[in-house]
């Protein structure tokens, strides 16, 4: 069975001083000592960086210890696939299992100890990019500091529903045709991560997160959908049509659902497929493919094949060639 992230392999090292460079660079500066001084190293990360998110899969082959002290510019939500962690972060302690998520505080110091068999998954997530996320849910800056529990059930509703999202990606990270990588949605993709952290795991802003928010205006409505059907070619997320509008991403969302019996996600696939329509049937055949053209609107081959044929009631090669 192939590791997570295969294909993203950054290195396999039995040097202590190798491997606590490479993961410095790739996480954070940080001290990482043999609990047992009998037992070799055999230490491999395999490493996927998205910008604002990086996913990354590390084992060490021996217990050790690590001290990255305080993060600063990112949270780290690390499980074990297997073994357990024991961590500190300030003065709060949890066991980490393969049912329980780490959660950090980037300001407080971190401290854990591996069991030998640990096989982590350590998600690397910006503190700037999910304090900004959290903002345009708001609507306002973030009026005070964001704080999560420390551990996640990712067993119970609805942290299993958003972990099982985080699972996907590291499934299907090594395809082509990942969600991830495609330039319109991909930053949609990577939004939804953190939109589906801040409302799964507990924090203290979770009250108001969970209360239903008035719906924007008509106005406010119309002015997105003339965006979005004027310009689908950007990649539009919820929080940043919600900034461009002055609105909270909330209302809006929730103006397309109360309005539109939609998301502002789903409207925006409809658009571009049928933009997608249009290429098809003004182009000649032999310009240019199918694929191209899925592929210039976000789309997958196979899975534009099908949602095609349900919006338009025919194959988009009958259009291409009418």
């Amino acid at each position: 069975m192939s590791l997570p992230l295969h294909g993203h392999e950054l290195f396999r090292s039995t040097n202590l001083d190798e491997i606590r460079t490479h993961m410095s660079g790739v996480l954070c500066p940080h001290e990482v000592g043999i609990r047992d001084r009998d037992v070799v190293l055999d230490a491999q990360m395999n490493s996927l960086h998205l910008g604002d998110i990086g996913l990354n899969y590390v084992h060490y082959g021996a217990s050790v210890w690590v001290d990255p002290g305080c993060t600063k510019d990112f949270i780290a939500l690390q499980i074990p696939m297997s073994g357990l962690s024991k961590i500190r972060c300030g003065t709060e302690e949890i066991e980490s299992t393969p049912d329980v998520m780490l959660v950090s505080r980037q300001d407080e110091p971190l401290r854990m100890e591996l069991s030998a068999g640990a096989q982590l998954l350590v998600t690397r997530m910006s503190w700037p990019f999910l304090v900004d996320t959290l903002s345009a849910l708001l609507g306002v800056s973030a009026p005070w500091p964001l704080r999560f529990e420390l551990g996640m059930n990712v067993r119970a509703e609805p942290q299993q529903a958003w972990f099982q999202l985080l699972v996907q990606c590291y499934r299907r990270a090594s395809q082509p045709t990942w969600i991830p990588s495609r330039r319109l949605w991909g930053p949609h993709f990577k939004e939804q991560l953190a939109l589906g952290l801040l409302r799964a795991q507990p924090n203290n802003y979770s009250e108001i997160l969970a209360a239903s928010p008035l719906p924007a205006s008509h106005r406010v409505l119309r002015q997105a959908m003339a965006v979005l059907d004027g310009s689908p070619e950007y990649s539009h997320t919820e929080c940043s049509l919600a900034r461009k509008l002055a609105v909270s991403a909330r209302s809006l969302d929730a103006a397309f659902r109360s309005y539109l019996h939609t998301s502002l996600p789903g409207h925006l696939f409809h658009v571009r497929l049928r933009r997608a329509f249009v290429d098809l049937l003004e182009a000649q055949p032999g310009q240019v493919t199918v694929d191209q053209v899925a592929r210039r609107w976000g789309f997958t081959p196979e899975g534009f094949r099908r949602c095609y044929q349900r919006e338009f009631g025919e194959s988009p090669e009958e259009t291409l060639h009418r």
